[in-house]
């Protein structure tokens, strides 16, 4: 169990520490993106924390995700792995959630159709979690590069003009890290309505870029048009910005 619970962290640490070319001869990788959100308060000098990413196009159309987060202002770090297919919807994610008062726990979730299997570990022991799922599911992690993918769920094509103000009903497991005492990180099924706001071009820190623009009613978010890379976030008046991004 030890040995099957490190395996995560392994691949994080690889992924991130790959040497440049190292996918030249490997034919599961058709190209791969790094990069740093930032995340700024309202006065959007003060840097709050920083992700750092690195995203893999397979070439059977998949992708996977490996970020890790760090929050300056709570001591807060989270590792996170995610795999989507074509479409963007989930099929494996996993997650380590840390605080101030230390490790908080870990979760990992498959979806093989309609079913949604999570297993948790972490203080409070080992939990387990089956629930059925439709199509456009999304698993939220609180990785913020990868609500980009959530909100692009069965929303792959990147060019349709004249669509915007769509809506588009989702499905969340909101995973639910557990900031007070020691219960499992478990989540919780959120049904909503998504709004596809438009095609938009623009400008971040790390250059400027075509994307797609989303609305949660919470989260603005603008996803960059193919591997849908998060560019900006937008969520009470704070940003989320793409300040370093490099395709490979």
């Amino acid at each position: 169990m030890t040995i099957r619970r490190s395996i995560p962290f392994l691949l994080l640490a690889l992924s991130l520490t790959l040497p440049a070319g190292a996918f030249e001869q490997n034919g599961n990788i058709l190209r791969m993106a790094t990069g740093t959100h930032s995340f700024y308060e309202e006065d959007g000098t003060t840097v709050r924390g920083q992700e750092h990413f690195r995203m893999i196009a397979h070439a059977d159309g998949s992708r996977t995700m490996m970020l890790s987060k760090i929050m300056f202002d709570s001591d807060r770090q989270h590792n996170i792995t995610m795999r989507v297919d074509p479409r963007f919807r989930p099929i494996e994610a996993y997650g380590s959630y840390w605080y101030p008062t230390g490790f908080k726990g870990s979760i990992r979730v498959t979806v093989d159709g309609d079913l949604l299997q999570a297993t948790s570990w972490g203080p409070a022991g080992r939990a387990e979690h089956d629930v059925r799922v439709p199509q456009a599911l999304a698993v939220v992690t609180h990785g913020e590069g990868l609500n980009a993918w959530s909100a692009s769920v069965l929303d792959p094509e990147d060019d349709q003009p004249g669509v915007s103000q769509r809506e588009m009903a989702r499905t969340s497991y909101f995973i639910s890290p557990v900031k007070n005492g020691d219960g499992p990180v478990l989540g919780n099924v959120v049904r909503a309505t998504l709004t596809r706001v438009g095609e938009e071009t623009i400008t971040v820190p790390a250059g400027t870029f075509d994307t797609i623009h989303y609305n949660t009613g919470v989260l603005d978010i603008w996803a960059i048009k193919g591997d849908r890379v998060l560019a900006k976030q937008t969520f009470r008046g704070q940003n989320y910005l793409l300040t370093e991004y490099e395709v490979k």
